[in-house]
Formats: structure tokens, C-alpha cells, sequence
């Protein structure tokens, strides 16, 4: 009986893993942000653990593509969502949110004209065979769901409100777009230069993060004191 628990908790954790320490993060964090009432450091971390694993999959490979995918997905929401509550409390730009919108309708497309398998590395990761995608955007551009991500995040850094408080989150995730258009380029054939490179560039997000959050924080607290002094 033992053994059998200890070999379903070994399979759920081989074809799991990457999944349940991505979520632990994100829950542990943002329990801490709740306690320390840090909003700064739940918006950050939930907007970037989902590159983590798009870049872990892609340089290791995954047990299961379906669990690979769905956390993809909801990842994906979770920091598409985090992004929107910070930049929807700005007064709104209209020429922002025309490119914002341009951006999501050619991801979109993209997506669709794809199939959701394959947007998510299906042929990487799955083993789907290659296939030559013609119809537009893909006619005229080799990957617009990158140059979608980028116009739409690109995009906020137009809301002048927005930009001033905000443009790390905004500029990491630009960033680490192109370094993922620069991790497909590659292809799995270079995955030991891309385990390198991505630890790297995750380093370097998380001390920009970590950077951007002590300055809302310190900004916040000198805000609030001012607020007190002149009440």
C-alpha cells in the first residue's frame, strides 16, 4: 500500500513538477504581498512566473503537454490579468488602447490560424509534425504572435499615467517576448545554450523586478507621509 502512494506521489511530481513549483511560487508570494500589503510584488511575480515556464518546457521538454498546456494558459491569464488592473486604473489614452487592441486582434488571429496545440509548442513539445502556415498574418510575417505580445504590452507605455508608475512591468515583458522569439529561433537543437541563456535572463528579471518593487514601495511610503503631514 505504502509503495503504491509513494509511486503515484513520484508520477504526479515527474509529470507535475514544473506545474506545482510554478503555482507554489505564485501562492506563496502573493500571500506574502496580501500580509505585507505589497501589491507591487504580487503584480510583478504574477506577471512573469508564466515565461518561466514556457522557458523551462522548452529547454527540458515536459512529461505531460496537456498539464504543460493548460498551466500555460491560465499562467498566461493570470498575468495578462495582473497587467490589466494596474494599467486599467490609469486614465485611459485613446491611442494606447488603439495599439493595445491591434496587438491582441493580431495575436488572436495568429492563435487561431495555428490551433491552440501548436501555439503552445506542440511541435516542440509534442512531437506534431512541421507544418507550413500561409494565411495571414502568417503571409506576412514569420511570427506575429510575438509581434502582437510585443505592439499590445508595447502599447501601454502610450498611457502617459501609466508609464510613469508602471513601465518596468511594461518593458520586462517586451523583453522577455523577444527572448522568447529569440528561444523559438533557436529551436530545441540548442537547448543547452537556451537552459544558459534563460537563467540568465531570469536572473536578470527577477533583479529588475525586485528593483522596480522597492521603488513603489518607497515611493508609496513617502506618499503616505506626505499624505499624513498635510492632514
Amino acid at each position: 500500500m505504502g509503495f503504491r502512494v509513494v509511486s503515484r506521489i513520484r508520477s504526479i511530481l515527474d509529470r507535475r513538477g514544473p506545474s506545482l513549483a510554478c503555482w507554489t511560487i505564485v501562492a506563496a508570494v502573493l500571500a506574502g504581498a496580501a500580509i505585507g500589503r505589497e501589491p507591487a510584488v504580487a503584480i510583478y511575480l504574477a506577471s512573469f512566473v508564466y515565461y518561466g515556464l514556457y522557458w523551462y518546457a522548452f529547454a527540458w521538454g515536459v512529461r505531460s503537454f496537456e498539464v504543460f498546456k493548460r498551466d500555460a494558459m491560465l499562467l498566461k491569464a493570470v498575468s495578462v490579468a495582473a497587467l490589466a488592473f494596474v494599467y486599467l486604473q490609469a486614465p485611459p489614452d485613446l491611442l494606447s488602447l488603439g495599439v493595445i487592441t491591434l496587438g491582441i486582434l493580431l495575436n488572436a488571429r495568429a492563435a487561431a490560424v495555428l490551433g491552440i496545440d501548436r501555439t503552445y509548442y506542440g511541435h516542440e513539445l509534442a512531437g506534431l509534425p512541421a507544418r507550413r502556415v500561409t494565411a495571414f498574418p502568417y503571409s506576412l510575417m514569420s511570427h506575429p504572435m510575438i509581434a502582437g505580445n510585443v505592439m499590445a504590452f508595447g502599447g501601454t507605455l502610450l498611457n502617459p499615467a501609466f508609464r510613469a508608475a508602471w513601465w518596468p512591468l511594461a518593458a520586462l515583458h517586451v523583453l522577455l517576448n523577444i527572448g522568447l522569439l529569440a528561444m523559438e529561433r533557436a529551436g530545441p537543437g540548442r537547448r543547452p545554450a537556451i537552459r544558459l541563456a534563460g537563467l540568465v535572463v531570469l536572473a536578470a528579471t527577477a533583479a529588475t523586478a525586485t528593483m522596480a518593487t522597492m521603488m513603489a514601495a518607497g515611493n508609496h511610503a513617502v506618499a503616505s507621509r506626505l499624505s499624513q503631514e498635510t492632514s
